[in-house]
């Protein structure tokens, strides 16, 4: 069970694309039985950039993202529209970041995606797939999107699995960024 806490409107629609804060109040804080998952803030920046620059995170992401760039994306995170959400993982009462996910549009321009990303440390303890799982009933529920997708590269077998035991399945396969992607969609 998923508990929402803490719902505000958030503004800023973008014309023609949807925008999640509008659909409901959005669920800014999201407990579940081991983690908490709150938005992202400018007091994450050195969190954010140790999971970004991580070669082991980002092996299947387009590798490390250091320097001004992965400044430049934080800030792009940090700012994100209303029609993406991005939350910060922590376990229990720590606060202490251990990773992020984040529905938003995906390339297509028709889809809602989630993506996530963990510091390796954390895997295999089940958080990844703890989080992904009250993501995806808040955005079913609360954000009463049809569906979401997400896409993962098909070499990683780990993802896979995790958005499979979430109940999504394997929607189709294409060629991106060089490699071959999954497609997955609930």
């Amino acid at each position: 069970m998923v508990t929402a806490l803490s719902p505000k409107a958030l503004c800023g629609c973008i014309a023609a694309k949807v925008c999640l804060a509008k659909l409901v109040k959005n669920p800014k804080h999201i407990k579940t039985t081991r983690l908490g998952l709150r938005p992202l803030s400018a007091l994450d920046l050195r969190f954010f950039l140790s999971l970004i620059g991580n070669d082991e995170t980002r092996r299947y992401l387009g590798g490390p993202v250091r320097g001004w760039q992965a400044i430049r994306r934080f800030r792009t995170y940090l700012l994100a529209p209303s029609e993406a959400l991005v939350w910060v993982v922590f376990v229990g009462r720590s606060r202490n970041a251990i990773g992020i996910v984040e529905v938003g549009p995906h390339k297509d321009g028709e889809d809602h995606e989630l993506s996530y990303q963990f510091l390796p440390e954390q895997w295999g303890n089940g958080y990844a797939g703890e989080a992904v799982a009250a993501v995806i009933e808040i955005a079913l529920g609360a954000l009463r999107l049809n569906r979401i997708i997400a896409e993962t590269q098909s070499a990683n077998s780990a993802s896979r699995r995790l958005l499979e035991r979430s109940g999504m399945v394997e929607l189709r396969r294409v060629q991106r960024f060089g490699e071959e992607q999954v497609i997955y969609t609930t």
